[in-house]
């Protein structure tokens, strides 16, 4: 990691703190965590086995979150107990989280407030993070905008006939957006990540009157 292109840690000595580990043979480590936060794949099922698995190892004060882009907090914690549910939320932080500012925490219904004041604190204290409070929304606020403009612009360039270089010369600094633009900011992200994002989203809003903007072009 501390070869990286851009660099992805804040100095050489931050490498020494991590500790490799797997789900299988390292997960009583969490023990003695203080902040457990999941970031594995955007599915429901695999996240909410983990979060199983979490909670009957993690200290009963330890905050659990989740990094998840869209998925519905209150989904992730569907069996869950209510100590678990209190100490529980979202943290969204996006890509690469050692340049970007931009943190989404997203409280449920039964997420304590202390809990959200702590890792908001602790956000902009220590992490230099722009902290915004969302709504346990599907795909939040940022991936909800970000997700129509991209697949809006992917959708009118693969039917239209537009190059992926021209598409990216036309929306990103041109008109004020990181220059990411648009496919390089999927190819970024993840193109798997950005279309089970749209994918999450479109079953959940029924009545949305965009909601066929974000189902994912064939060709993705």
């Amino acid at each position: 990691m501390r070869k990286t292109r851009p660099a992805a840690l804040m100095g050489d000595d931050v490498a020494d703190r991590i500790r490799l580990g797997n789900f299988e043979d390292n997960l009583d480590r969490l023990a003695d965590a203080d902040w457990i936060l999941e970031a594995i794949v955007e599915r429901v099922e695999p996240k909410q086995r983990l979060l199983q698995r979490v909670e009957t190892i993690a200290n009963p004060a330890a905050i659990i979150s989740s990094n998840t882009s869209g998925i519905p907090l209150h989904t992730l914690a569907e069996g869950r107990s209510d100590a678990f549910k209190a100490h529980f939320l979202g943290t969204h932080f996006f890509n690469p989280p050692r340049y970007l500012k931009l943190l989404e925490l997203i409280p449920t219904d039964n997420t304590d407030p202390p809990v959200v004041e702590t890792i908001r604190t602790f956000a902009e204290r220590v992490l230099g993070k722009a902290v915004v409070i969302a709504r346990d929304t599907p795909d939040f606020i940022a991936n909800r905008l970000g997700t129509f403009a991209g697949m809006q612009a992917i959708r009118y360039a693969f039917d239209e006939g537009y190059a992926i270089e021209e598409v990216d010369a036309l929306t990103g600094p041109l008109i004020g957006r990181p220059s990411t633009a648009t496919f390089r900011l999927s190819d970024q992200v993840g193109l798997d990540i950005s279309v089970g994002v749209a994918e999450n989203l479109y079953p959940l809003i029924p009545v949305d009157e965009s909601r066929d903007t974000f189902e994912p072009h064939p060709k993705l």
